[in-house]
């Protein structure tokens, strides 16, 4: 490998490509050369991942192999990501908020939030990576909700999060549904939601300022804001799997709930959640308690759920106008497609329209 360019096969548009010089000297090393494989095509859109494998001259040493990633090569996207400070985000996270997690994967190297922005991650490609399009099992949910529920804990209205910067209030990719795309978005997703999901999501739709107001007044914490079976890493079986939550571009201060709902609304198919809501619930409000989250009560965090559920069945919204474009990877219309269609069969499985802010037209006996 010495010889040979290790970028050459790389997508040209990348916006930062691996070089030994600079990984080396980011990693306080020399590096002679490197061998880089490109992971995870059509499975994320705000950034472009590598796996390199590092060839260090004979007095020098480091890892043998680390993650490096960089901006997308999609510019949209990359348009997308640095308008909501995604790198900054989540460089940010990793920089000030995960060190103080026991036991935390993966640790960052290097990392630059400039132009461009990159980091260089523990390589963990050694994990089996959850699958956005098959979805999670019952095991793998409840291994990442209480993963997360331990961040939450650790997080719990802790007033540092409000020195941050780079760290935004409620700063959701979904939170904004475009107007422009919903009638589209019904013609074609009305006949498989049905009429009761319909009328949900079009109350939500209406409602959406106020819900937004209702998520500002709930007690908040570090939240991942982008949790899903893609951001996702496991060790041992899918019988009893241990969780690794990866990617923080879109951490923000928030309830924590939406990442709940966020992942089991878009991430667990209904197979392997319905009937199973409340044992959901209860483990990741048991974690909270165990952990010192005090005054929250099961009540609350139920109906907090609910709340985040309304909040998190935009998504269908915004992934719809990102699936239409010509050029949409097929895996990515899938996962979006089956996300969109969990995502709104969750809001009415746990009765989300509880939580709304005027639930007039909505009740039990409906």
């Amino acid at each position: 490998m010495a010889g040979s360019d290790p970028t050459s096969e790389l997508p040209v548009g990348a916006v930062k490509h691996p070089e030994p010089a600079w990984i080396g000297e980011a990693l306080g090393t020399t590096v002679r050369s490197l061998e880089a494989r490109l992971l995870g095509e059509a499975r994320g859109f705000q950034s472009t991942t590598w796996r390199l494998r590092l060839d260090y001259a004979p007095e020098a040493g480091g890892p043998g192999s680390v993650i490096l990633k960089s901006e997308t090569a999609d510019q949209d996207f990359n348009a997308f990501s640095r308008l909501n400070n995604a790198f900054g985000r989540e460089v940010g996270v990793y920089t000030h908020c995960t060190p103080r997690l026991k036991n935390h994967q993966p640790t960052v190297y290097a990392s630059n939030t400039g132009d461009p922005s990159w980091l260089l991650l523990e390589d963990l490609t050694h994990l089996r990576s959850g699958d956005q399009v098959i979805g999670l099992t019952d095991q793998e949910t409840l291994a990442s909700i209480r993963r997360m529920a331990a961040i939450h804990a650790e997080f719990w209205l802790d007033p540092g999060l409000r020195q941050h910067d780079w760290l935004p209030d409620h700063g959701f990719w979904f939170a904004t549904p475009n107007g422009e795309i919903v009638e589209d978005f019904f013609a074609t997703y009305g006949v498989r939601f049905g009429p009761e999901v319909s009328r949900l999501y079009r109350a939500v739709l209406e409602q959406n300022d106020a819900i937004d107001q209702a998520l500002a007044e709930r007690p908040w914490t570090l939240v991942h804001g982008d949790l899903r079976a893609d951001n996702l890493l496991f060790s041992d079986t899918a019988d009893d799997a241990t969780s690794v939550i990866i990617d923080w571009s879109w951490a923000s201060r928030s309830l924590a709930a939406i990442d709940i709902a966020f992942l089991v609304g878009g991430s667990t198919p209904t197979s392997q959640r319905l009937g199973r809501h409340e044992e959901l619930l209860l483990a990741w409000h048991q974690e909270l308690v165990a952990r010192g989250v005090r005054d929250y009560p099961l009540q609350e965090a139920r109906r907090d759920l609910q709340l985040a559920a309304l909040r998190c069945i935009t998504a269908g919204g915004a992934m719809h106008g990102f699936s239409r474009g010509p050029d949409t990877p097929i895996r990515a219309a899938l996962f979006m497609d089956d996300a969109i269609q969990r995502h709104a069969a969750y809001a009415v499985e746990i009765e989300a329209w509880e939580a709304l802010p005027d639930p007039t037209g909505f009740s039990r006996n409906r």
